[in-house]
């Protein structure tokens, strides 16, 4: 089936990165970073995703996004090889722009690729493939855990991860074709294109969302120990609570956003935010702040699968453009959340500085009539 395919590329995608995101400490060492030259180099690989979307998004509308999703998947899996195979910072930087561009217009395609399959269904079906998307970045990051605890070392776990991959990919690349591996040519929009009208709410709404998940994944560890004297065992549990509840709520998303429409989900999605940021904040004790965590998680969990299906479907844009513009957004509110809760920690400490968290469910409750529309 094609649902089939299209969820093992969701879960390679959320493999890799996984992998990458849980090895940054052993690349740290490998080629002895500072902490300024690592934000530099993550900030060459953020600069290639965001380069790449609308590339991904222009190709998408007009080869079909099951075409460039496969394609672009296979230079993602020998990508991410290259990065502990680099000589030196150089060529570790040009590795890292190349991984970061292909997981990019990844997203972007294989998106899109759900978005068609979606409507084919005539029923939501996007959240369970970000559910499998956030499985991946967890089995990825697990699999740092074991082997690093078995002595096994950077290169041979990230190639075992790149041969696992490509199992996946040619296991989805000879499954029914499903929708949209044909060209669309009466879509065709141009390359750079900004979002607007009711998807300029919509991409807002993402941007929103990314903050919040980007600022937990970053600080919540701190606050939690900052806030509650907790040491760094117990601080990590912060972002476990808030990722199980993402992926628990992602799974059985696509339910609620057919029973109540995206409109109400996403409103419900802002007051479990607030309530959830709230708890964080003015919680006394350990437990329950782990509980807002969750509810922190389970606030944001929905809004990237309704933001990127709303997207696919846009009256104005074409798919491929339409998603390529609320990617940069999200991607871009990913990137500066943890900026922003940096400079607001430094002003004010951290444990106001996660007031934003409250200010970004508001944002979400007050852009939701968009999804109505």
């Amino acid at each position: 089936m094609a649902r089939r395919a299209v969820g093992a590329l969701f879960l390679i995608n959320g493999l890799l990165i996984g992998v990458w995101a849980s090895r940054i400490p052993a690349i740290t060492v490998q080629y002895d970073l500072s902490p300024g030259l690592l934000g530099l180099l993550l900030l060459v690989l953020a600069t290639g995703a965001v380069m790449a979307f609308p590339f991904s998004g222009y190709f998408m509308d007009r080869v079909g996004s099951g075409n460039v999703t496969r394609a672009i998947t296979a230079v993602y899996i020998i990508s991410i090889v290259l990065i502990p195979l680099a000589p030196d910072t150089i060529v570790l930087s040009g590795a890292l722009w190349l991984f970061g561009a292909v997981h990019g217009a990844m997203d972007v395609a294989m998106n899109g690729w759900a978005a068609k399959l979606e409507t084919a269904y005539r029923r939501p079906i996007m959240s369970s493939f970000h559910a499998l998307f956030s499985v991946g970045t967890g089995l990825g990051a697990a699999s740092t855990f074991f082997v690093a605890s078995w002595g096994v070392g950077m290169l041979p776990h990230i190639m075992g991860a790149a041969l696992i991959a490509g199992i996946g990919l040619v296991w989805a690349w000879r499954q029914p074709d499903g929708c949209d591996l044909t060209p669309q040519p009466g879509q065709k929009a141009p390359l750079f294109v900004l979002p607007r009208e009711q998807l300029l709410a919509v991409a807002l709404i993402a941007f929103c969302a990314s903050i919040g998940e980007g600022g937990n994944a970053d600080w919540g560890s701190l606050f939690l120990m900052e806030t509650t004297a907790a040491d760094e065992a117990r601080g990590a549990l912060a972002y476990t609570a808030f990722s199980l509840a993402m992926v628990t709520v992602r799974f059985v998303g696509d339910r609620l956003i057919s029973m109540a429409g995206p409109a109400r989900v996403v409103r419900f999605s802002g007051m479990m935010a607030i309530a959830g940021s709230l708890l964080t904040m003015l919680a006394p004790d350990y437990a329950a702040k782990l509980i807002g965590f969750a509810g922190l998680g389970a606030g944001f969990a929905l809004i990237s699968p309704i933001a990127y299906s709303r997207a696919a479907n846009d009256d104005v844009l074409s798919p491929g453009a339409g998603l390529a513009s609320v990617a940069t957004m999200g991607y871009g509110g990913m990137l500066l959340g943890p900026v922003i809760i940096g400079a607001l920690a430094a002003a004010f400490g951290i444990g106001q500085a996660f007031a934003i968290m409250v200010c970004l469910g508001v944002g979400i409750l007050l852009l939701s009539h968009a999804l109505g529309r």
